[in-house]
């Protein structure tokens, strides 16, 4: 298999959706990459949650890559929206466009399932984060103060709104 360049996926990569077996993986990646710390028991939570959207990319070897994790919020189709909570990608496989990849899997999902608006929440100090959001449409909505844990930081609401992003 070729070398990927920066900024090019790993060749033949996959996405499948996380199973329980699967949450050591996403714990290690999380941990490694320095998201904020979610237990085995909160991924089997979400998991057991009709609507969470839990996707990790695979290497063709079947290894966890990166993940997302998210969740459709509303309670009607006009007033749907979704939440990210989580999206990592293992720094082996960073720099390569997986968390493009994830991003764009989380996207195609909800808008099938007429999602109007994704929000997320990222540490102030995550200009690397901050700027690929940005890129991909996310606006800043408010800053929010001390949301962050370990180390104590603020955190960015941010935004992206599909009805103007319709592809």
């Amino acid at each position: 298999m070729a070398e990927a360049q920066p900024n090019e996926p790993v060749d033949e990569v996959r996405m499948r959706e996380v199973q329980a077996c699967h949450v050591g993986d996403l714990i290690h990646i999380g941990d490694s990459v320095g998201l904020s710390p979610w237990t085995a028991e909160n991924y089997l939570d979400e998991l057991k949650n009709p609507d969470a959207v839990m996707l990790r990319l695979v290497s063709p070897e079947n290894k966890t890559l990166g993940f997302i994790v998210g969740r459709l919020v509303g309670s009607e189709a006009s007033s749907m929206d979704a939440e990210i909570y989580n999206i990592a990608v293992k720094q082996s496989a960073q720099k390569k466009g997986n968390g493009q990849l994830l991003l764009n899997a989380f996207t195609e999902q909800c808008r099938g399932k007429g999602v109007r608006t994704i929000w997320l929440e990222v540490r102030e100090s995550n200009s690397p984060a901050i700027n690929f959001y940005q890129k991909n449409g996310f606006i800043f909505v408010q800053r929010r103060s001390h949301f962050y844990s370990n180390p104590r930081e603020h955190g960015w609401l941010m935004s992206l709104n599909l009805m103007q992003t319709e592809a």
